[in-house]
């Protein structure tokens, strides 16, 4: 299982900034095309995080 983050950014640096934190459960990072304005987007979808961190025992 996974999920899809929708991040927006003023400066590319912040954008490399938050792909590094993210790599290692990263699938892909897509930046949208012919933006315009004050912020940018990029969508990131990562893998299943869920997966990889401990259960509570029930």
């Amino acid at each position: 299982m996974g999920a899809k983050i929708k991040i927006s950014y003023e400066k590319p640096e912040e954008l490399k900034q938050i792909v590094a934190m993210l790599s290692p459960v990263m699938r892909s990072c897509k930046v949208a095309k012919g933006q315009q304005g004050r912020y940018k987007k990029a969508y990131v979808e990562i893998e299943g995080i869920a997966d990889k961190m401990p259960q509570e025992s029930e």
